[in-house]
């Protein structure tokens, strides 16, 4: 399969260097923060599922004799993370098929990774793999973009700089499977020229009710729902915290 992210990976933290984005990164690590002190948890492993580059992964390392896994499908994104770290534990894998030999206090799944997966089972899959890293009373915590926000999103073509670097986003929403499809393409600056990459991923909306119970069938408890954005008073994206239970 055709990595999506080969030629974005190493634009991937100039994009992500934007305040708005740096924003979203230092508000899950807080919430968590705040969600370990209230269930007693003190981490002795951290599992960063859809780590990507790594920006939320090595903020977990430092100061603490903690592990600390990142998981990505992308190998071109994991090329990058390893350079920010060496004390994670880097691993390729698909989440969906996901086959890990640590147990965990805390899983997280950050930036609408989990809008990607496309099917419900897919998403079932995830949380089930989920629920088996992590040890009672572990935490999962991941947020997904609202249908609004995808909705939205589709409404124009937008056209963004990224430090050297230029970009136009064009995206699609189909209305009958909940899937937008984003279009990116970039404009990357070479000494007076600029090479077009072009970037296409596909993320999924799911209804509330959908993850309530899908969570629920793969043994986790949701203990909390907060939205973390609105537009137009309507929220876009929400930040879930999921607890596995004590037997």
């Amino acid at each position: 399969m055709r990595d999506p992210y080969r030629e974005l990976a190493p634009l991937y933290d100039v994009m992500a260097a934007d305040p708005g984005i740096q924003a979203f990164y230092a508000e899950f690590q807080a919430s968590l923060r705040v969600a370990m002190k209230a269930h007693h948890v003190r981490p002795r492993v951290v599992v960063d599922l859809a780590c990507g580059t790594g920006n939320t992964t090595v903020p977990w390392v430092a100061g603490s004799r903690r592990t600390v896994v990142g998981v990505d499908r992308s190998e071109a994104m994991l090329r990058v993370a390893r350079r920010k770290s060496a004390r994670v534990r880097w691993l390729r894998q698909d989440l969906e098929r996901l086959r890990l030999d640590v147990r965990a206090d805390v899983v997280t799944c950050h930036f609408d990774a989990l809008n990607h997966v496309l099917e419900t089972g897919g998403l079932q899959r995830v949380f089930a793999n989920v629920a088996r890293v992590l040890r009672p009373g572990g935490l999962f915590q991941f947020d997904l973009n609202t249908r609004f926000m995808l909705q939205w999103l589709s409404t124009s073509e937008k056209l963004f700089r990224a430090g050297p670097h230029a970009f136009t986003a064009y995206n699609e929403f189909d209305a009958a499977t909940g899937i937008a499809t984003f279009h990116q393409l970039w404009f990357v600056k070479q000494g007076r020229l600029f090479r077009k990459v072009e970037v296409s991923v596909r993320e999924r909306a799911f209804a509330e009710a959908e993850i309530r119970g899908l969570l629920r069938s793969a043994g986790l408890r949701l203990e909390r729902v907060s939205v973390q954005r609105r537009l137009k008073g309507r929220p876009i994206r929400r930040v879930y915290l999921a607890v596995k239970p004590a037997p």
